[in-house]
């Protein structure tokens, strides 16, 4: 036993502490584990060494990269057990709060819409027989006009777009065009122009004003593109001059702010002709006198702006002939203008002359002065202004038809806090109603107030420009504009202490007639300045012209010779000191930044062609 024992210490084991490897023994034996690794359901990867694996000592294995991971390595170390749910629940909060946003910011851009479409129906109300997307077409030009009139330039070709989409829906008898039909069988047919005119008289006011906005405003936009071409392969419009190609051998450079100058086999006409659309008025069934008139105004314009004068002149006598036709049927119109000259008669029938008629000749007088044709301008100007001032006096102020008009459409008033929160609600949940139709013009004239009006002055101020143009020195052109000017200056005096005696428009208007009277006077007196000696004009009156008597314009009307004559020396510095204190009035009261904008070609309120000379 002892023996044993000792002999059990004495022999040292020579058998290695350490487990056989792979080389010595066949039979697999499992592997050392590893620091970067737990257990087998977390590894990621498949490490063939038994070494120890440090995170950044750690060498990643080749993966294939077309696996879900790519071919970063790295991330796989990254999607572990301990990340993977934090990962799920950021990704789940980032797709709930991008919904949430989303879906406010949806929901406030079509509140933000709603109410801005509300406030502009209110202003300015579309058609509701309409479907959604005509009156949302309207709706875009319009606002499309509003800003660039503000800033100065208006996108002629995205508002002509607009309106082009407005009007194939309105003329489409499947969509918004249901209960409209040709003119006669087949439609009028008109040679470079097409089908023209539709009756749509079997269609409500709201309706048939909204279609003849849109023709109009079509027609409007055809004529600012008319120097145009659009580019089809980018939808890009460019003015004619900075196409490339053979019919363009200089084009004019591009501006850095704008792309790439088109090619000219890629470039058509990006609009119709405005007579496509002015036809469609003019021939069309259904409207009124005053807007087939106005139809026939602009186009005139227009083919007198395009330097087609023959035509211009034959467009402004279809105006008259239009206006003619819309007289009642117990005046003849024979006894109220001449068919021949157009002027109107002095005799008979003063009285039954329409505002239609009033406007469409003088139109024509305006056109013969432009085109030096005196002789029949002057009878036409005169002839108007008789008739404006011959015609009979309402028996009801201008105040006092307000006052009613007000009374019957608001007769209630609210007194109490209650009732005025009320009707407050009861307008804003109540649908703007399109406003009445206007007066057609058919019916004869008649004045509101004895005093004159700015139409009288704008007559003066166009007599006035022709009798200077063609005799300067019997400084009758001279006394005309400044009576013209004294009109328009106590008009202006009067809606400045009133400002509810007169419309918008009317004010702008007389505000249009100071200026340009302001400016003829000035340059008259100038002209007289330069051209005759004080020594030349003569001591005393003088007998009044035939143009000057008394019985062509009442008791107030006309200016005696005596007064036309400029005094002795000094008289014109004391005339161009009174206009130097008009300017500056003018200028103080910001009257002539209101009316410095654009106005459009041919715009009235003097010719403006006699004193450019």
């Amino acid at each position: 036993m002892l023996s044993r024992q000792i002999a059990r210490t004495r022999i040292p084991s020579t058998r290695p502490l350490r487990p056989p490897n792979a080389i010595t023994i066949s039979r697999p034996v499992p592997q050392t584990r590893l620091f970067t690794q737990t257990s087998p359901h977390r590894i990621l990867t498949h490490r063939h060494t038994s070494r120890p694996q440090i995170p950044y000592l750690s060498q990643p294995p080749l993966r294939p990269t077309n696996s879900i991971l790519g071919p970063n390595p790295h991330l796989a170390r990254l999607l572990s057990t301990e990340t993977r749910r934090y990962i799920s629940e950021q990704f789940y909060l980032a797709v709930k709060w991008s919904i949430i946003i989303w879906v406010f910011g949806i929901l406030g851009g079509m509140m933000y819409l709603g109410i801005a479409i509300e406030l502009q129906e209110r202003k300015n109300p579309t058609p509701e027989e309409w479907s959604f997307w005509a009156r949302w077409a309207l709706r875009g030009a319009r606002a499309q006009m509003e800003a660039g009139e503000t800033q100065g330039f208006v996108d002629w070709a995205s508002v002509g777009g607009s309106l082009r989409r407005c009007l194939a829906r309105l003329e489409d008898r499947g969509r918004d065009g249901k209960g409209t039909g040709e003119v006669e069988e087949g439609g009028i047919l008109i040679e470079g122009v097409r089908k023209a005119g539709q009756d749509i008289s079997g269609k409500s006011w709201p309706w048939r004003s909204g279609y003849c906005e849109v023709i109009m405003g079509c027609a409007a936009a055809a004529e600012q593109m008319d120097g145009m071409v659009l580019d089809e392969t980018r939808g890009l419009v460019f003015p004619k001059e900075m196409v490339v190609g053979p019919s363009n051998l200089d084009p004019r450079p591009v501006p850095a702010y704008m792309p790439a100058a088109p090619l000219e086999e890629n470039c058509v006409r990006p609009f119709e002709a405005p007579e496509t659309f002015y036809m469609r008025v003019l021939t069309g069934k259904g409207f009124t006198t005053k807007q087939k008139l106005d139809a026939a105004l602009v186009y005139a314009n227009w083919l007198e702006f395009k330097g087609l004068q023959d035509s211009a002149e034959e467009m402004y006598r279809w105006g008259v002939d239009i206006a003619k036709a819309g007289l009642p049927n117990h005046i003849a119109p024979d006894t109220i203008i001449d068919a021949r000259t157009s002027v109107l008669l002095g005799n008979v029938g003063e009285s039954n002359a329409t505002p239609n008629l009033l406007q469409a000749a003088t139109a024509l007088a305006i056109h013969h002065a432009r085109t030096s044709n005196v002789s029949s301008a002057l009878p036409l100007f005169l002839s108007v202004l008789r008739a404006r001032r011959s015609a009979p006096l309402s028996p009801m102020s201008q105040s006092t038809t307000r006052n009613l008009s007000a009374l019957f459409t608001d007769p209630e008033q609210p007194k109490t806090d209650i009732g005025a929160a009320s009707s407050l609600l009861a307008k804003i949940f109540q649908v703007p109603a399109y406003p009445l139709p206007p007066p057609s013009g058919d019916l004869p004239l008649i004045r509101t107030s004895e005093k004159p009006s700015c139409d009288e002055s704008e007559l003066m101020l166009y007599i006035g420009e022709i009798l200077f143009a063609t005799s300067p020195a019997s400084n009758e052109g001279l006394g005309w504009t400044r009576q013209a000017v004294a009109i328009a200056e106590a008009n202006l005096q009067n809606q400045t202490h009133n400002s509810a005696a007169e419309t918008p428009k009317e004010k702008e208007r007389c505000k249009a007639c100071l200026l340009t009277g302001v400016g003829n006077w000035e340059t008259m007196l100038h002209r007289l300045a330069e051209t005759q000696d004080s020594t030349s004009y003569r001591e005393g009156g003088r007998n009044a012209g035939w143009s000057e008597w008394r019985g062509w314009f009442g008791r107030d009307g006309g200016v005696k010779g005596g007064v036309l004559d400029l005094a002795a020396g000094g008289v014109i510095e004391e005339e161009l000191k009174r206009v130097e204190g008009l300017k500056e009035r003018i200028v103080r009261e910001d009257i002539g930044r209101e009316m410095g904008r654009g106005k459009g070609k041919g715009g009235s309120g003097g010719m403006g062609v006699w004193i450019g000379g």
